[in-house]
């Protein structure tokens, strides 16, 4: 009887933990013994960690023990790392990641503010946190509408600085601070209508067109500079008032940080979900991201691909542009040159973590606006034993890891930078 050579051997690896599985439980394994040690062999065993609420509970405060906190988070990281190499389920994965990067980070919080004259003040961190997210939410959701469309927008930095630049520009002439957002917005908006043209009509390579605009910018705002400097009352600061919502803004915690901001954060709050319902809720949105997947398809189904793409482009421009406001509008200051100092590179690595998501790029700016206040806040201090500058680095590795495919794979729509000519398959 012969024998059925094609019967399936043993397989010599567990299907049922991925390799990224086990890789990712390593890391967060060793992670939490990290912690563990520095936990018990260098937290004093009397060091506390004091958390204050400066603005509406002014007489509260917590002083919590360092050691017994940085042990539990150690071990709920280290646990979290066995679960995944003994054969986490599927779609526990992403959830349990998120529980162990989150407990790593606290950890090295409370660690950075246990030492004498450090103060985590919750409210004030909260709300500057938020505030501070904005430039990479602006960003990342313009790149988020461009590359849904299959259009690489590389140019976010560029749009940023001519919008600060312009904002700063026509709020001066007008004497208008609201004439100076809209402004920047048109600039926004003209920055990469060009964008839009060379990628579509002429089928330049988006990259290379996305930095070169960025080069232009940079050159033409530089320029555009020097010459303000020698004209009187053209790049002078504007103020933009804080919106206080009367008894919201007295709610414990939730109040200052949501209820007592600048217009700036409740326009990027609302567009977030704009963006989501447009794009998931609407038959624009299913355009969109059809020619973003499959052109060909959408083309076949009567969709002027190029046609959309190139409005799609053109206004995400709006939203980069009012970001570049941001730098100078929102914190009341004049022009300088490169004032966006690469944040908007930083927004391209936000849309990343966020998965091309509007709901996930508002995550994924929240956690960098944090990181940027907390560093913000221990140089301030001078006290710390964790510098703020190593806080500041982690969204930048989780991005990498997010990259690399180690907690789930971040993959761009499937056309995304691909041009299109009509009747291509």
């Amino acid at each position: 009887m012969a024998v059925d050579t094609m019967t399936a051997s043993p397989a010599l690896v567990d299907e049922s933990v991925p390799v990224r599985y086990a890789k990712a439980g390593a890391v967060f394994a060793a992670l939490g013994l990290f912690v563990l040690v520095i936990a018990f062999a260098v937290v004093g065993g009397d060091d506390k960690t004091l958390i204050r609420f400066d603005k509406t509970l002014t007489d509260v405060e917590w002083a919590m023990p360092t050691t017994v906190v940085m042990a539990v988070l150690g071990a709920l990281t280290a646990a979290a790392g066995a679960w995944m190499l003994a054969g986490i389920p599927k779609r526990r994965f992403k959830l349990v990641s998120a529980i162990a990067v989150t407990a790593f980070v606290f950890s090295l919080l409370f660690w950075a503010y246990s030492q004498p004259g450090t103060v985590f003040r919750a409210e004030s961190i909260l709300a500057g946190a938020l505030f501070l997210s904005l430039p990479y939410l602006f960003g990342a959701l313009s790149g988020v509408v461009c590359e849904r469309s299959g259009v690489i927008n590389i140019g976010i930095e560029g749009q940023f600085l001519m919008g600060a630049f312009t904002g700063v520009l026509v709020a001066n002439i007008t004497g208008n601070v609201y004439a100076g957002m809209v402004g920047a917005m048109v600039a926004g908006l003209l920055s990469t209508m060009l964008l839009a043209l060379l990628a579509t009509k002429y089928q330049v390579n988006q990259v290379v067109v996305g930095v070169i605009l960025n080069l232009l910018a940079l050159g033409f705002t530089s320029f555009m500079y020097d010459q303000l400097k020698k004209a009187e009352g053209l790049n002078s600061a504007f103020a933009v008032p804080t919106l206080s919502w009367g008894p919201l803004a007295d709610i414990p915690v939730i109040g200052p940080v949501l209820f007592q901001q600048k217009i700036f954060v409740y326009i990027g709050l609302v567009l977030v979900f704009v963006v989501w319902f447009l794009l998931y809720r609407t038959r624009w949105g299913l355009r969109t991201r059809a020619v973003g997947e499959h052109p060909a398809a959408a083309d076949s189904m009567g969709v002027n691909v190029n046609r959309l793409r190139y409005w799609n482009v053109t206004v995400a421009g709006l939203i980069s542009g009012f970001g570049g406001a941001w730098f100078t509008i929102a914190n009341s200051l004049a022009f300088s040159k490169n004032m966006t100092a690469g944040l908007g590179f930083v927004a391209l690595a936000v849309m990343i973590v966020g998965r091309w998501n509007p709901l996930g790029v508002l995550a994924g700016a929240l956690i960098f606006g944090f990181t940027t206040q907390v560093a913000r806040d221990l140089d301030a201090s001078g006290g710390s034993v964790v510098p703020g500058e190593f806080l500041q680095m982690l969204p930048y590795a989780v991005t990498l890891v997010v990259v690399a495919g180690l907690i789930g794979k971040a993959k761009a729509p499937a056309a995304d930078g691909v041009p299109y000519n009509p009747g291509d398959k």
